[in-house]
């Protein structure tokens, strides 16, 4: 096993969020988005796993995986907010979110805490929710309360950068 395999599984995530954008606008089929969105976290759990495996953590490796996950949140939340059940500002959140985690990271590669994990994982799962639940109302109140704690995890990562740092 190699690196660039591994690569290969992370960056398929771009393209599986270039398909769920282009299914939620052109072909919205709820069984399609599901798959597409079971494609892409197994694509995630396996380059994990088989990075761990066979030993081939690189901190350019880390990086790819982090920018892959955020991109397909990206692409799927736009994708909902271009056909108005997310609100646009959300995106501005997590945008936000992957800034500060690259910056609140230092140079000698990314620092993970549970709960900036934790809202990480609500990202990801919104757009999923949001196709299944299809209620602005809830949908609603999943990105106040995604933002909420995307602003706590955040203030606690500054406040606690000298700790993740060394």
């Amino acid at each position: 096993m190699n690196r660039p395999i591994i690569n290969t599984l992370s960056l398929s995530r771009i393209l599986f969020g270039a398909l769920f954008l282009y299914l939620v606008l052109f072909d919205f089929n709820t069984i399609y988005l599901v798959f597409i969105f079971a494609l892409t976290i197994i694509s995630d759990i396996l380059d994990g796993h088989l990075t761990r495996k066979y030993d081939l953590i690189t901190s350019n490796g880390s990086k790819i995986d982090v920018i892959c996950d955020f991109l397909f949140i990206i692409l799927s939340t736009l994708s909902l907010v271009l056909i108005d059940l997310i609100p646009f500002w959300f995106l501005f959140i997590i945008t936000l979110k992957l800034i500060e985690f690259f910056a609140t990271s230092g140079p000698g590669g990314l620092k993970y805490d549970k709960f900036g994990t934790f809202v990480a994982y609500m990202f990801y799962a919104l757009p999923l929710i949001a196709i299944l639940i299809d209620s602005k109302n809830i949908i609603s109140a999943l990105t106040l309360l995604i933002t909420s704690c995307a602003i706590a995890s955040s203030l606690l990562r500054i406040k606690n950068m000298e700790g993740l740092n060394n």
